[in-house]
């Protein structure tokens, strides 16, 4: 009997350890900004095979400090990224934005965006 529970429990903890090691953050996270529309463009890169159950959970926009923005999910929109529409945020060339996005399961990506005059390049983001 001893035997039989030491076994039980060497597989519960072999699952619970390999579904963890599943678990990852977010990769990256992409942006812009666009200064004629004064909107932020934040695109993040997360690998899952279950986009119901593994997915960016929220992102939080920081300027100067201070939250900005913030958008919680209930699921990926892709097996590869979490896209969203944009920030509508004011800012000027020089200011820049700190990204948080966190993971449902495990882990946060940070990213800063800058504000420049370059326009956008949305192929960057697919």
């Amino acid at each position: 009997m001893k035997r039989f529970f030491i076994s039980i429990m060497f597989l519960f903890v072999l699952t619970l350890a390999s579904s963890l090691a599943l678990a990852h953050p977010p990769e990256a996270v992409h942006g812009f900004y666009d200064l004629d529309r004064q909107e932020l463009g934040v695109t993040v890169q997360h690998l899952v095979s279950k986009p119901k159950q593994h997915y960016v959970e929220e992102v939080r926009v920081y300027k100067g400090g201070q939250e900005v923005a913030h958008k919680r999910f209930d699921f990926q929109t892709s097996h590869r990224n979490q896209t969203m529409p944009p920030f509508k945020i004011p800012a000027s060339v020089g200011d820049s934005f700190r990204v948080v996005a966190k993971c449902v399961v495990s882990g946060d990506y940070e990213a800063t965006i800058e504000v420049t005059e370059a326009k956008p390049d949305v192929r960057e983001l697919n």
